[in-house]
């Protein structure tokens, strides 16, 4: 991407993210977002189709960051995967206000560009031979396996991040210690405690 369109990106990114702490993503407008960035509408157009594209664009971008991190880790994958955890954890923190209303019961887009996200991730620890899934199930093809544990992964890490940001002060080692007792044996993760 070419300087002047990466730095757009940038001030729209922010912008929107800035917007979106508070008020609903629903509620944002192009022009709002535009202006808040110092763009024209037409340029906002060059990045995204609508606000939530934008901010779920802007979201994923910090979510990619880490798992480029977590993918260039050479640590066990157990370590690798906990300390991503905390780091993905951190990243909602910062975004707080917009996870909190944005989740809230099924979460819409936002809960499905989480899932996606860590979908991705299961996939990309999969390919790379980090994690392998140990699971057997009479009649079932591994990659049936692979995609079904992924999603169960997925959904079940979004619905624990929803309730975790039901408290009123969410605190990364609590989420933690119940999030890596629920896993299963199957996926590596640091034990609690």
């Amino acid at each position: 991407m070419d300087p002047r369109k990466q730095r757009s990106r940038d001030r729209l990114y922010a912008a929107a993210l800035g917007l979106a702490a508070e008020r609903p993503v629903s509620s944002l407008t192009v022009t709002q977002i535009a202006e808040a960035a110092g763009v024209h509408r037409s340029t906002f157009y060059e990045h995204a189709e609508s606000p939530e594209v934008l901010v779920q664009a802007a979201l994923t971008a910090e979510l990619d960051a880490l798992r480029a991190e977590l993918m260039k880790d050479r640590s066990d994958a157990a370590t690798a995967v906990t300390t991503v955890t905390e780091g993905v954890l951190r990243h909602i923190l910062r975004h707080v206000d917009l996870y909190r209303r944005e989740l809230a019961d099924g979460g819409g887009g936002l809960h499905a560009m989480l899932s996606r996200h860590f979908r991705g991730t299961t996939a990309a620890l999969l390919e790379r031979g980090r994690v392998e899934i140990r699971v057997d199930a009479d009649g079932t093809a591994p990659g049936e396996i692979a995609d079904a544990a992924a999603r169960f992964l997925a959904d079940g890490t979004v619905g624990v991040i929803d309730g975790w940001l039901r408290h009123p002060d969410p605190r990364v080692e609590d989420f933690l210690r119940l999030y890596l007792a629920l896993l299963p044996t199957w996926w590596p993760h640091r034990p609690p405690g």
